[in-house]
């Protein structure tokens, strides 16, 4: 019996398809939130509602709000502009985004504290410089078939 290529990779997903089903199971749940709170997953951000399940790399993302957690048997409590990662190993402490009390000097803000921006930025002129030269540059005398 011969079996097609397609045929081959139907049944290859099909037999994988618990695989990533088990993958999608909750670790946790949101139990209080208020508003402005939201949910990053999969590259988007979702409104965060009280009862919403948690899947692992999902981030609870505090801006201006605060949340209650759940998971696996302990509670994590998110002041406001925080985040947690959501994980496998069960509670973790949030991590806090928001700017120190103590840092009034400035400094950072316009005096090169930062510089991760310029450097991306500089290399992304040299790679388009590079590709307009690669380009444009034309060596070859003999003829090119189209």
């Amino acid at each position: 019996m011969k079996f097609s290529r397609v045929t081959a990779a139907i049944v290859m997903a099909s037999l994988s398809a618990p695989l990533f089903a088990a993958s999608e199971q909750s670790v946790g749940t949101l139990t209080a939130v208020s508003q402005g709170t939201v949910v990053a997953r999969d590259g988007k951000l979702l409104p965060a509602r009280a009862g919403q399940s948690l899947f692992v790399g999902d981030r609870v993302i505090t801006r201006g709000s605060s949340a209650k957690v759940a998971m696996q048997g302990c509670n994590v409590a998110l002041k406001p502009t925080s985040i947690l990662s959501v994980g496998t190993a069960g509670c973790a402490a949030p991590q806090s985004f928001a700017a120190t009390q103590d840092d009034t000097s400035g400094a950072g803000e316009g005096t090169g504290g930062s510089s991760t921006g310029y450097i991306i930025g500089g290399l992304a002129l040299v790679a388009v410089a590079g590709g307009i030269v690669a380009a444009t540059s034309n060596t070859s005398t003999k003829a090119v078939s189209p």
